[in-house]
């Protein structure tokens, strides 16, 4: 039953495809923020990609008005994405980049929360 309910979410639900990438330390063993490589971890892995919630929060620094949305990936509960991983997805013909939170398990299929960070444009 559980090969037949994930051969059904890949058929019918998992119609975008997602990239994987982790930081890695440099060769001195530190991270930083400017200078932070990534590794891919996984490539085109099947998924479905919605929304979390339909708040978006804005807030201004020095430099610019940024928009914050949240949302939510559905994999296959073998995929292992970690908190802070960079995902990015190709639905259609958009590509979001969004930066991984909690994974969710269930025997069927993952949910991870994702957040998208963006610079507001002025019109």
């Amino acid at each position: 039953m559980y090969q037949y309910c994930k051969k059904l979410l890949n058929q019918f639900v998992y119609k975008d495809r997602a990239n994987v990438y982790r930081a890695i330390t440099n060769k001195t063993g530190w991270k930083s923020a400017n200078d932070r490589a990534f590794e891919t971890i996984y490539q085109n892995i099947p998924c479905h990609l919605a929304q979390y919630s339909h708040e978006l929060s804005a807030h201004r620094d020095d430099r610019a008005q940024n928009i914050t949305e949240d949302l939510r990936l559905d994999c296959d509960p073998d995929i292992e994405i970690l908190e802070n991983d960079v995902v990015e997805v190709q639905r259609g013909r958009q590509i979001f980049k969004l930066v991984a939170g909690t994974a969710f398990n269930y025997p069927t299929h993952k949910e991870i929360s994702l957040r998208r960070r963006k610079e507001a444009r002025q019109e």
